[in-house]
C-alpha cells in the first residue's frame, strides 16, 4: 500500500495541473515542463527535495540523540542478536563501557556460565552507552531507511562518538541548509528563466501585432490597448507563470515526499492530519467565497439603492407642480433608513473580509495545537507507538509542508489571474488587420496627373460614419490643406492614401489606377506619412534619416536635411549625423524632430506626401525655415497637409474642407474665409487664441 502511495500521489498532481493549466496552453501548457530549460528547474526541484529529506534524517538523528545521548539498553531475543550485529558491528550480550573514540568498540566482560541444569534465556541483554545514534539505528531498523542509517553508522566513525557525532550532525545540517538554500535560488532562477521564455513570444506577437494594427488605428485606442497589454497583462502572466511552474515542480514533488515520510512514520496519526486539515481548508475556503459574494452583494445593493434615490431627483418639476414636496420628502426619508441599513451591512460585509487573515490565523492555532496534542498522546499515552525522534520528525515534516500547502491553497487565484490576462492577449492577437495585399497586386506608377476619391465610405470600429460616400478629384503637383471640425474624418482620408486603412466602399485611383490592386511596397514608396511627433527610430540620427534602408548614402542624407533645415541643428549635437538615438533623444524638441521626420521623407523623394504639423508654439527663426522647407517640399510634388497653423493654410494651393463626410468646400483660404461659414467657423475655432497672442502666421 505504502508503495503505491507516491505514484497515485503523484498522478493526482498531474491530473489536477492539466486540468487547470489548459487555459494557458497558448503561452505554457502543462507539457512545457518536459520540455526546453524545464529540465534544469527539474533537477534543481528535485536536488532540494532530496537535500530536505537529508535534513529531515540529520535533525531527526540529532534530536534523537539529545534524548537518548546515546544510550541503548534492550533485551535482544536471541534469534536477533545476529541481525543487531550485522546491522552495528558490535557484539551483543553484556554491559559495554562508555566509548571514548571513534575506533573503540565496546568490550564485552566475560559472561559466567549458567550452571549446567539452568535454562538458556531467551534474550540477551545490550547496554551501550555513548555510541552516537546507535539507539536512532537500532529504532529504525524495520523502517524504509533503516538500512541506509545503519550502512551510515557502520562506515563513518564519527557518528560512533555522542561528540564528534553532534559535531558532525550539526555541520552536515549547516551544509544541508546552505545548498538547499542555493538550489532553491537556482530553482527560482531558472524558473523566471522559464517563465521569460514562455511569454517572450506573446510580447512579440503583441508588438507584431501592434505594428499589423496600428497603421488603422486612427483614436490610438488600440495602440494604447497593445502597450497595455505588454506592460501589465504579459507581466501578470509571467508572475503568474513563475507561482504556478514553482508549484507544479518545487512543492507537488515536496509535498509527496512529505506525505511519504510522515505515513511512514505514522500513518494513523498521519491520516487524521490530512483529514482535520482537508475539513478546514474546506471551512475556510468556504468562508471566504462567501464573505466575498457578501461583500459584493451588499456594494451592488448599496450603489443601486444610491442610483434609485438620485433618480428622483428628476422628479423634481413633477413633484413642485403636484404640491406634494412633503410627502416626497417623508418618503425619501423612509428610503434614507433603508440605506443606512445597507451600507451597514456592506461595512459588516467589508469587515469581515479584512478580518480573513485573523480568522485564518486563529483557525490555523486552534488546528495546531489540537494536532499538537495527539501527537504528545502518541508520545506519551500510546506505549511504544511513537517515540520522541519520531513525533520531532513528524512535526517536522509537517511545518515544512505549510509552504506547499499554501501554496497549494492560492493556486487557483493564480491561474485565474493568469487565465484573464492570458485571454485578454488572446483577443487582442485574434483581431485581423483590416489592410492586406491582393492577390496578384502589381507594381503602381508615381502618382503624375490626379488624385481621385470616388464615393469612398468609411465606419470607425466604434461604429461613427466618418466619410460618407466622399467625392473628391485632386491635381497632381499641387499643394492641399484638408481640414475638418472633426479631426478624424481629415486623419481617416489621408491614411487611406497610403492603405493603412481600407475604404469600406468606394475606391482611390492614382492617375485612374485603383491603388487596393497595387503592391503596398510601390504605394507606400510613393506615398510617405510625416506625422506630428513621431517617435524616434533606434540608431543614429543617420539610421533615423535613412529609416532603416541601408542603401542611401550619408551625402543623399545630408541633402535631405539641408533641404528641411534639420542639419542646421544635426552637426550641432555632440556626434553629429552620428549621435545615437534615441537616448539622446533630449536634445532635441518637437519641431527638431518633426524636420528629422520630414528629412526621412525627403530622402525617399515620393511623389505624394502627407504633412500632419505638430501643435505647438514655433519660434520666429523655426517659422521661417520650416516655410523656406515647405517652399522646396511642394515644388514638383503632391502635398496634403493636415495643418495646425494658419500660415500653412494660406500657403497651399486649395483647402478642401470636410464636413459630416463630405467635402463641404474647396478653394483658396482667401475665398473659403469669405464663402464658406463652415470653414469661417473652423478657422476661428483653431486660431482665434493665435489670433490674440499674434502667433498665426
Amino acid at each position: 500500500m505504502h508503495g503505491c502511495l507516491p505514484f497515485v500521489l503523484f498522478r493526482i498532481g498531474v491530473i489536477v495541473a492539466k486540468t487547470t493549466a489548459r487555459v494557458l496552453d497558448h503561452i505554457f501548457s502543462y507539457g512545457d515542463l518536459f520540455r526546453r530549460k524545464c529540465w534544469l528547474v527539474w533537477f534543481w526541484s528535485k536536488l532540494s527535495v532530496f537535500l530536505l529529506v537529508l535534513l529531515l534524517l540529520v535533525a531527526g538523528l540529532f534530536v534523537g540523540m539529545l534524548s537518548d545521548r546515546g544510550r541503548l539498553t534492550i533485551d535482544i531475543p536471541r534469534a536477533e542478536i545476529a541481525r543487531f550485529t550485522t546491522l552495528t558491528d558490535l557484539p551483543a550480550g553484556v554491559q559495554s563501557a562508555p566509548a571514548q573514540n571513534p575506533a573503540q568498540r565496546a568490550e564485552p566482560a566475560a559472561e559466567p556460565a549458567p550452571p549446567v541444569d539452568a535454562a538458556v534465556p531467551e534474550t540477551v541483554h545490550v547496554s551501550f552507552a555513548e555510541h552516537g545514534i546507535l539507539p536512532a539505528v537500532w529504532r529504525s531498523r524495520d523502517a524504509w531507511w533503516g538500512g541506509y542509517l545503519a550502512w551510515l553508522y557502520r562506515h563513518v566513525d564519527l557518528l560512533q562518538s555522542n561528540i564528534l557525532a553532534s559535531i558532525t550532525l550539526l555541520m552536515t545540517g549547516a551544509l544541508l541548509v546552505a545548498s538547499r538554500a542555493l538550489c532553491l535560488s537556482q530553482l527560482r532562477r531558472q524558473t523566471e528563466e522559464v517563465a521569460l521564455l514562455a511569454v517572450a513570444p506573446s510580447r512579440r506577437n503583441v508588438h507584431r501585432q501592434a505594428l499589423r494594427l496600428g497603421p488603422e488605428d486612427l483614436d490610438g485606442s488600440s495602440l494604447q490597448a497593445a502597450r497595455d497589454l505588454y506592460i501589465h497583462d504579459i507581466e501578470t502572466v509571467r508572475q503568474n507563470l513563475v507561482r504556478w511552474i514553482e508549484f507544479d515542480v518545487r512543492f507537488v514533488l515536496e509535498l509527496i515526499c512529505l506525505a511519504i515520510i510522515a505515513v511512514s512514520i505514522q500513518p494513523m496519526l498521519s491520516a487524521q492530519y490530512l483529514l482535520l486539515m482537508g475539513i478546514a481548508w474546506y471551512y475556510l475556503e468556504g468562508q471566504d467565497r462567501r464573505t466575498e459574494a457578501e461583500r459584493h452583494l451588499a456594494a451592488d445593493r448599496v450603489a443601486l439603492e444610491l442610483k434609485r434615490q438620485s433618480d428622483r431627483f428628476q422628479s423634481a418639476r413633477l413633484i413642485r407642480g403636484l404640491g406634494i414636496e412633503q410627502a416626497d420628502h417623508d418618503h425619501f426619508a423612509a428610503d434614507l433608513l433603508k440605506l443606512h441599513d445597507l451600507t451597514r451591512k456592506w461595512e459588516r460585509a467589508a469587515n469581515n473580509a479584512q478580518h480573513r487573515l485573523a480568522r485564518d490565523v486563529v483557525a490555523s492555532v486552534a488546528i495546531g495545537a489540537f494536532l499538537l496534542f495527539q501527537l504528545a498522546n502518541h508520545i506519551l499515552l500510546v506505549n511504544g507507538e511513537l517515540s520522541i525522534v519520531g513525533g520531532a520528525v513528524f512535526l517536522a515534516t509537517w511545518i515544512l509542508a505549510v509552504p506547499g500547502i499554501r501554496a497549494l491553497r492560492s493556486r487557483t487565484a493564480v491561474l485565474h489571474s493568469a487565465n484573464v490576462s492570458a485571454e485578454k492577449i488572446q483577443k487582442f492577437l485574434d483581431q485581423i488587420p483590416t489592410v492586406s495585399q491582393a492577390v496578384g497586386a502589381r507594381f503602381l506608377q508615381p502618382m503624375g496627373s490626379s488624385l481621385y476619391f470616388e464615393s469612398v465610405s468609411y465606419k470607425s470600429p466604434a461604429g461613427r460614419m466618418l466619410l460618407n460616400e466622399l467625392d473628391l478629384k485632386l491635381e497632381a503637383g499641387r499643394s492641399y490643406a484638408l481640414v475638418s471640425l472633426d479631426p478624424l474624418e481629415s486623419n481617416a482620408l489621408v491614411s487611406m492614401l497610403p492603405r493603412f486603412i481600407e475604404p469600406q466602399k468606394g475606391r482611390i485611383l492614382f492617375d485612374g489606377e485603383d491603388i487596393a490592386w497595387a503592391t503596398l511596397e510601390s504605394l507606400r514608396a510613393e506615398t510617405v506619412y510625416v506625422g506630428a511627433d513621431e517617435p524616434l527610430l533606434p540608431g543614429t540620427v543617420l539610421d533615423n534619416i535613412r529609416g532603416g534602408r541601408a542603401e542611401y548614402t550619408l551625402q543623399q542624407a545630408t541633402d535631405a536635411a539641408k533641404m528641411t533645415h534639420a542639419h542646421n541643428f544635426i552637426v550641432k549635437l555632440f556626434d553629429g549625423y552620428e549621435s545615437v538615438l534615441p537616448e539622446r533623444a533630449d536634445l532635441m524638441d518637437v519641431s527638431q524632430r518633426f524636420r528629422l521626420g520630414l528629412a526621412r521623407a525627403m530622402i525617399r523623394n515620393p511623389a505624394l506626401l502627407i504633412i500632419e504639423e505638430p501643435q505647438v508654439a514655433l519660434d520666429e527663426d523655426t517659422k521661417s525655415l520650416l516655410a523656406d522647407a515647405y517652399d522646396r517640399i511642394c515644388r514638383g510634388r503632391t502635398v496634403l497637409f493636415l495643418p495646425r497653423r494658419l500660415s500653412t493654410v494660406k500657403r497651399c494651393d486649395h483647402v478642401v474642407l470636410i464636413n459630416d463626410g463630405r467635402v463641404a468646400a474647396i478653394g483658396p483660404q482667401s475665398k473659403l474665409v469669405n464663402a464658406s461659414p463652415i470653414y469661417k467657423h473652423w478657422e476661428y475655432l483653431n486660431f482665434n487664441r493665435e489670433f490674440r497672442h499674434h502667433d498665426h502666421s
